[in-house]
């Protein structure tokens, strides 16, 4: 059996160690901005969700003033459709901003009631990187700084001083 630690660098452990708390702070860092745009996410939605309601209230206000439109041009015109082209265009284009209107809120919503099922899938696994992160990965890295201090502590005792006598 040697009696010799075996250790080739201690340069390359202590860039080891500094590469371990490189990742350990950018794993927090990653975690915390993740949890950052999973709430901007969230009001977001709810923003948009708030839009579309009274996007889809303005479009069915537009579509009842287009048929007052055209029914008022019809009257003029003796009900027949004669001269009411305008009028039918617009509501056309009023019922369509209101499909449209209404699409997006249906979006908005199947969003919204999906984001807490993603969410479920994201949390565990980013739970358990903040564990390994706030414990294992720490504990490595004290782990690792005493055993540089324990090496260094044997490099001094074990190398004779050049400038004593043997």
């Amino acid at each position: 059996m040697s009696s010799s630690a075996g250790v080739l660098s201690i340069e390359r452990l202590a860039h080891l160690k500094e590469a371990l708390a490189k990742f350990a702070n950018a794993g927090q860092t990653a975690l915390s901005l993740a949890e950052t745009e999973i709430r901007r996410a969230h009001d977001h939605l709810e923003d948009r969700l708030r839009h579309w309601h009274h996007q889809v209230s303005r479009c069915r206000e537009e579509v009842v003033q287009a048929r007052a439109s055209l029914a008022y041009a019809r009257a003029m015109h003796d009900g027949k459709r004669v001269g009411c082209v305008e009028q039918e265009l617009d509501l056309r284009k009023a019922q369509e901003r209101v499909r449209h209107a209404e699409e997006k809120l249906a979006t908005t919503k199947r969003w919204q009631r999906d984001l807490p099922t993603y969410l479920k899938e994201y949390e565990g696994p980013a739970r358990s990187l903040g564990g390994y992160l706030d414990t294992d990965l720490r504990h490595a890295i004290v782990l690792l700084d005493n055993k540089l201090s324990a090496l260094q502590a044997y490099l001094t005792v074990a190398s004779p001083d050049p400038k004593e006598p043997s």
